[in-house]
Order: structure tokens, then sequence, then C-alpha cells
């Protein structure tokens, strides 16, 4: 490796192993001389062809669904794993965060243990010692550190463990999925020190399904499908392809994947059959808008009692599932649009501010102070699309756009005088 790479995968493959009737297929071709160009003739791969370089300093963020190999890819970059076929190469003092506990011995109280982590990094007692009250004040503790580890739930361990690999001068940090059990608190104090790490010249290779943290910590990441790189970019590239395999699946009550309304959760008194989405002035049927555009959704409903009392909901949901918006009818119009038949109820959005991206729509009709009578989740998807606006907040995070001006104040008129008494 050159002098500024870390780690280097070259045409990496894995796999776990193989049933006995494959491997003795392989066996018996191997001593006929046979050696087949197709390695994934025997069965399945963990992973296939893999190759990427991260350099000394760089985030990297890995991306993708459950089982695409992600955490057996790290596996194979600390070391703890062997690839089938290829090399990584690593160079720098690595501390894996893959497991909650690894490296923990459960016997061992929590101080116990930063000396035992500690050692594993190559670091003697009397270095450990000097760490400790940075690791003990991370952590928040408490006397829990003097107690045996068996006794911690799984995010006082996440915690523990976080707190050492955070504060022992590792030059490469691989952490997966294990920010996800620890409280709200925790998990900012956490990126909020991953964020110091990555100034300060660390090497930070992240697994997670959180895509916001991803892109707030990553200069770059992979997205990994069946166990192979499919793509490659910036952070926000990578999860706007991650996020557009999850809309390709998101309508569940149009077309072939509907799912039954007599299968459906709920009293059943009605049933949601269809949602369209229109131009507020025109009245065509679309499936996106641009930010700050007017809309009006209608949602096809099947009655089969007749229901005078009844709240209905929408919920606007981002990639991410985070609900960005609850609009629900007001009480004002419950009792003037009671349901006697099948009907199509209307409901108008002025002036979404959303930024550009793709979110889904939630349904969820329930009696007024009673029991659900019909829910359906990701029933629609739709498009936001950038305008002149707001195209420099598109490389940035959030959720909605608000417009602003900017004036500076000049001192000789005495404007700044109020914030200087501030």
């Amino acid at each position: 490796m050159t002098g500024d790479l870390v780690i280097q995968a070259q045409d990496v493959w894995k796999r776990y192993g193989l049933p006995l009737r494959p491997w003795l297929q392989r066996q018996i071709d191997q001593l006929r001389g046979q050696y087949p160009a197709d390695r994934a003739k025997y069965g399945t791969w963990a992973l296939r062809d893999v190759s990427f370089e991260v350099k000394r300093g760089e985030s990297l963020g890995i991306v993708g669904r459950n089982g695409a190999g992600k955490s057996t890819l790290l596996k194979l970059i600390a070391g703890v794993s062997p690839a089938t076929y290829g090399s990584v190469q690593v160079s720098g003092r690595l501390f894996p965060m893959i497991e909650l506990s690894a490296g923990m011995h459960n016997d061992l109280t929590g101080r116990e243990n930063i000396k035992l982590l500690g050692a594993i990094m190559g670091f003697t007692w009397r270095q450990m010692k000097d760490k400790l009250p940075e690791i003990e004040d991370f952590a928040e503790l408490g006397d829990w550190l003097d107690k045996p580890v068996w006794q911690y739930s799984s995010g006082m361990q996440a915690r523990l463990g976080f707190s050492v690999a955070v504060n022992v001068d590792a030059d490469i940090l691989l952490i997966d999925e294990v920010l996800s059990v620890g409280d709200v608190n925790f998990q900012k104090k956490c990126l909020n020190r991953m964020d110091e790490l990555s100034n300060s010249g660390v090497t930070t290779v992240f697994v997670t399904h959180s895509p916001y943290a991803i892109e707030r910590i990553c200069e770059r990441a992979l997205y990994l499908e069946d166990g192979q790189i499919t793509a490659s970019g910036s952070s926000s590239d990578i999860l706007a392809a991650y996020f557009q395999v999850a809309m390709d699946r998101s309508t569940v009550i149009a077309g072939k994947d509907r799912i039954a309304a007599d299968l459906r959760e709920g009293t059943g008194a009605l049933r949601i059959m269809d949602i369209t989405m229109h131009d507020a002035v025109s009245g065509r049927e679309i499936t996106g808008f641009s930010t700050g555009e007017s809309v009006v959704f209608r949602i096809r409903l099947d009655v089969k009692e007749a229901t005078p009392r009844y709240r209905f909901s929408l919920r606007m949901v981002d990639p991410a599932s985070t609900v960005v918006s609850y609009i629900e009818m007001p009480m004002s119009s419950r009792r003037s649009l009671a349901l006697e038949r099948d009907s199509v109820l209307e409901c108008r959005i002025d002036n979404i501010n959303l930024l550009p991206g793709q979110y889904w729509i939630n349904l969820v009709a329930r009696e007024i102070a009673g029991p659900v009578i019909d829910s359906v989740s990701y029933a629609y998807a739709f498009d936001v699309r950038a305008n002149s606006d707001v195209i420099e907040q598109m490389e940035h995070r959030g959720i909605i756009y608000l417009s602003s001006s900017w004036n500076l104040l000049g001192e000789d008129e005495g404007e700044l005088e109020g914030f200087r008494q501030g």
C-alpha cells in the first residue's frame, strides 16, 4: 500500500462454508482438474469481488439491507475472519467495535475490562491508567464500573466498549451498529465524539442503518447489495441510491402488490382502497411536485357500515421512517364528512415545503375515542423536485425548506447596539 492508504481490499470473496453435497462436488471437480471460472457454481457468497481503498483520516460509511455483507466486510478488515479469495491489507492500530461485548469478559468488572481492552490494543496498564478518567467520564456508568459485565444491559456494554474505543488513540475505528442500542443522549454524545475524531485524522469505517448518521459523519460511502459493491461515491449520492431501492417497493395498495382489504387490521367498517395525488390547480393526476407547491390527495373508500364519527389522518414519512408531517381531519369537518356509502375523501395541502427527495404516505382511519377502523402504512410514494430556490440546500440533510433573508447591519448606524447589550 502507498503511504496515505490505511485499508486496501482487492478482489475479496468470502464464503463461510459449503453444505456437504456442493463441497463433495467441488472436491470431485478438483480431482478431475476442473476449476470453473464461475466462483458461484458451488453455492452463495457473503462477499463477491469487493475492492476499495480507504485513505488515512477518511470516514467511510457502508450501507445496505440486512444480509448484504456489511458486517462480514468489517470482520475481514478487523482480521477476525479470513477472505476466501483476495486480500485485505490494514496499516495502523485498529479498534473493532463489531460486537457489543467483543473483547470483554463477563466475569470481570467494567474497570477490569477497560484494562483488558487496552491490553488487546497493546497498551500497558500504566498507559490505560492515564486514560481511565477520560474513559470513565465518557461512559457515565458511575458505580456500575465496579460491577461485573454480566450484570450490564446491552446499552451499558455499548457505553463501555465505545468509551474505550474513542479514547485509546486508535488509528482506525470499525463501528458496526453499536450506537443503535444506546439512549438518545448517549447517541448524540457518540456522534459528536466521532466528529471530533474524524477532524483529528482518525480513520473511521462506519456501518449503520441510520442514514443521517452516515451523511453527518462520512465523507464517502459504499452501497452493498447481495455481497457486492453496487455503488460508491459521496454519502448523499449513496443514500439517494439506498432510498431509491426502498421506494421501489413502497406502494402497497396499488397494483398487484396491494394488501387485500379483508386481510387488514381494524374494525373494517370502511376500507382504504386507493390513493392518488393531483395538481391543486389543474386537477390532473401527478406523482410528484416541486418544493412549495400545493397538491390534493384523493382517497377512495369502500364503506361497509355507515361511519358518522371518525378521525382520518395522513402521515408523510421520509425514507428514514421519520414522520415529517402529521395531517389530521379537523374536528369542525368531521360531522359534515360523515360516511354513508362508498366515497372519495379529498385532502388539500398547500405550500408543501419539503426538501427534494422521496416520501411515503401512511393512512389511518379510527373511530373518535375508539379503535382503528383501517390503517395502511406506506400506502403511496411521491417525489419532491427541486426548484432554483432550494438547490443549495439539497447537499445538506434536512426535512423542510424555510425561506430566509439576510442583512448586514452597519455599526456606524448603531444597529448592533442591542446585540452589545445582550
